[in-house]
């Protein structure tokens, strides 16, 4: 393939340098390799790795979260019923009505009627 045009190309091929390589460029090749600080794999590579696990996770997490949220919302009503009673200015005849009823039961008059 040498012919009449390409004589400079030739020409100049023929002056450059050949690279002279180390000995050692392979040594000096891995070593530098090694010495490179490599990425250690952390908790967002492993989430990346894992991608159903973290879906599933985050999936029962707002189901929970919207759970607690409306269970927030809708008193007890057995707690509502309380705050009613203890409101209410009957309160205290009701809390009372247990000793009533007992003095009632144990009465001299009912004791002397069923005898």
């Amino acid at each position: 393939m040498k012919n009449e045009e390409h004589d400079d190309l030739w020409k100049l091929l023929g002056r450059a340098k050949t690279p002279a390589v180390s000995p050692f460029f392979s040594r000096n090749v891995l070593r530098s390799i090694r010495e490179e600080q490599q990425e250690k794999p952390g908790f967002l590579f492993w989430l990346r790795g894992h991608w159903q696990v973290t879906a599933i996770s985050a999936c029962a997490l707002v189901v929970a979260a919207s759970f607690a949220v409306q269970q927030e919302r809708q008193p007890d009503p057995v707690l509502v019923l309380a705050q009613q009673v203890s409101a209410s200015p009957d309160y205290q005849v009701i809390s009372n009505l247990d000793e009533l009823l007992d003095t009632e039961r144990n009465s001299i008059w009912l004791e002397a009627s069923i005898n």
